[in-house]
């Protein structure tokens, strides 16, 4: 691939009263993680929710590995992009759950049932393999959610607020694997409200505030720099 995995060009996403997010352009590559970070109420879950499919933009383009999407509203986890919240169904056990995130997947084949062990080995589930998910605790039930994002082996990663809500081993997991994901050529756009997460964990941290991007910071900078842009006094000092 010789352009990003994820491109966004003018971007724009309004609802009644002007309220929404763009105009925006961004870029991820292949094996690149970026953090979305703003105040609350900036749009970073509105713009996840388009790019998802989840909503449709008003105006602009948005591409996957080169082919524009901006039209298809839903059916974009054929062309490589998984967001966050895969569905967890309650009365199937932890091996079908993970399953049912692949098209096509048939668990009767033998090498079908090893990627999804694989998966489930991976987020450190083995044992909830055979077990219904609605009887598992909430740790647990991420812990099968974690699984189905291995499992679809995405070429882009849409997460909002990944870590919230979760103890400190699944947090820890979920940083592993994002890490895993993006080592093998995912790229990873993810918003969070924990400024150690998204220092720790992006390659580039994209602020927004009023429903637009206020600017770009590299890996490392610091939570003053984040805060600075978050409150739309333009560049770092």
């Amino acid at each position: 691939m010789t352009g990003p995995a994820l491109r966004l060009r003018d971007v724009e996403r309004r609802f009644r009263r002007g309220r929404g997010v763009g105009p925006i352009d961004l870029e991820v590559a292949a094996g690149a993680q970026h953090a979305i970070e703003g105040p609350s109420g900036c749009g970073k879950s509105t713009l996840l929710g388009v790019i998802a499919g989840l909503d449709r933009a008003n105006r602009g383009s948005i591409e996957i590995d080169g082919r524009c999407v901006d039209r298809v509203p839903v059916g974009r986890r054929d062309l490589g992009l998984i967001e966050q919240h895969l569905p967890l169904y309650e009365h199937l056990d932890g091996r079908t759950n993970v399953a049912m995130a692949v098209s096509g997947l048939d668990i009767s084949r033998e090498d079908s049932r090893r990627r999804v062990e694989e998966a489930l080995g991976l987020a450190d589930a083995e044992s909830l393999a055979t077990r219904r998910a609605g009887t598992l605790s909430g740790g647990n039930q991420q812990k099968i959610v974690i699984g189905k994002w291995l499992a679809t082996r995405p070429g882009v990663l849409l997460l909002d607020e990944p870590t919230r809500g979760v103890d400190v081993g699944a947090r820890s997991e979920i940083y592993r694997i994002m890490e895993s994901l993006a080592a093998d050529g995912a790229a990873i756009l993810f918003a969070s409200s924990d400024l150690e997460e998204i220092i720790a964990m992006s390659d580039r941290v994209l602020v927004m505030c009023d429903g637009r991007l206020s600017g770009e910071l590299p890996a490392g900078c610091s939570e003053s720099a984040i805060m600075h842009m978050a409150t739309g006094r333009g560049d770092a000092a």
